[in-house]
């Protein structure tokens, strides 16, 4: 027996669309029906943060951390 998910996504471009959550599947040919989503209108802050950093982290993104952080700030300060 199949599964079948619905789950919404972000066209990139006209072969390319970026899920907003994974789907538990191997790789494989999938069948799609892609239809518009209206505008989701203004959305609180937090989803819009979250769906940044998910993309990011998509992307392979790494933040940098606390000690690279301070160690900049160190040195912008010596600019004055």
């Amino acid at each position: 027996m199949h599964s079948t998910y619905v789950v919404t996504g972000t066209l990139v471009d006209g072969s390319t669309i970026a899920l907003d959550e994974l789907i538990p599947m191997p790789a494989q040919r999938v069948r799609l029906t892609v239809e518009p989503i209206e505008s989701e209108g203004e959305r609180l802050l937090q989803t819009v943060l979250a769906a940044i950093r998910a993309r990011q982290t998509a992307h392979g993104h790494q933040p940098p951390t606390r000690a690279e952080i301070d160690q900049y700030l160190e040195e912008r300060a010596s600019w004055d």
